[in-house]
């Protein structure tokens, strides 16, 4: 895994991550908290000068997030079509809130253990898994593996996949994770699950535990027609299981502006599910989201200010944290 001591943002990302508040704010911030940069910055343009994540959460905390009461939310990211993109955009939120202030236990359900790559682990490694966890093994806490101030995570391996069998034969068999994880929700403002691309039972223990469930689309015919299908799953499950559904939220993934096809996803998409979209939103197709995941990074890490990535990732955990009723109130005044 990564020393991620080494890495932090800029004031400009800081301030796109605080609401879009102007630069001079942040700087002002900054003087008033008395953050020191990282590294040497004699040789080093003033614009680019980064801060630890430490001092992003605490000057992000202080003048964005001060007032914002603890959610304590479960938030899932879920699609049963693979190739979506729903890891990588599970990557960017729960790392970009984590560096929000936010404490952040993510979890990766996936045994293909993609997001458990992107924090550094590596993919046959022997850590214990949600399967570890469910099948009374060990605590849930020993399961659990530090990634950076605010951020924990679950990681995943193979060893997922023995969860079905176990998870089959247990009482209760779709409220296990629920059962075994609420105690935690004190703990984190966010507990966020990265879903395999499957109907499994794990997936629906996922469901019952959720509070949001975020369903990434590529968009593309085929994953409109998937998406669908999985709408239609969910609302028998939920009815079977005499749940109310949860909150959710269509993110269209991969948007280019010049494609006819995304084009027409886009419409179809407005049409047949509105009231589950942000209006006028998807995320846009672009390399920074690829060279984050193989880069171990997140964006706020590495990229531009004029990153279009960078931006539609704020944009998208702002319009969250407004469907759960958290609303974001900025200091403009030191």
């Amino acid at each position: 895994m990564l020393d991620y001591t080494k890495y932090g943002t800029t004031q400009k990302l800081m301030a796109k991550m605080a609401g879009n508040l102007n630069n001079s704010t942040i700087s002002r911030w900054v003087y008033k908290l008395n953050l020191e940069p990282l590294g040497k910055t004699e040789d080093r343009v003033i614009k680019n000068i980064r801060y630890s994540i430490e001092d992003v959460r605490s000057l992000l905390q202080q003048v964005a997030f001060a007032e914002v009461s603890s959610p304590h939310k479960v938030l899932s990211f879920y699609n049963f079509k693979g190739g979506t993109g729903k890891t990588s955009i599970c990557y960017q939120v729960s790392s970009h809130l984590a560096l929000m202030g936010f404490q952040v236990l993510v979890i990766d359900a996936d045994p293909q253990a993609h997001l458990s790559t992107s924090y550094g682990f590596d993919s046959h490694h022997e850590r214990p898994t949600l399967y570890d966890v469910i099948n009374g093994t060990i605590g849930v806490s020993d399961a659990i593996v530090p990634v950076y101030p605010g951020l924990d995570c679950i990681p995943s391996n193979l060893a997922l996949t023995r969860l079905e069998v176990t998870l089959n034969d247990l009482p209760k068999r779709e409220e296990r994770l629920k059962i075994v994880l609420e105690p935690l929700r004190p703990k984190y403002d966010f507990i966020i699950f990265d879903t395999n691309p499957t109907i499994s039972l794990l997936n629906r223990n996922i469901l019952v535990f959720s509070d949001l469930v975020n369903i990434v689309c590529e968009t593309q015919p085929y994953s409109l027609n998937g998406l669908k299908l999985l709408m239609e799953d969910m609302v028998r499950f939920y009815k079977n299981m005499q749940l109310d559904m949860p909150q959710v939220l269509v993110i269209p993934n991969k948007y280019e502006d010049r494609s006819s096809s995304s084009a027409e996803a886009m419409t179809a998409l407005r049409q047949y599910y509105p009231s589950y979209m942000i209006s006028d939103f998807a995320i846009r197709r672009s390399e920074d989201i690829n060279t984050s995941a193989k880069s171990s990074l997140p964006l706020a890490f590495f990229a531009r200010t004029n990153s279009i990535a960078f931006e539609d990732i704020i944009d998208l955990i702002h319009a969250v944290l407004s469907k759960l009723g958290t609303k974001v109130v900025n200091k403009e005044d030191v």
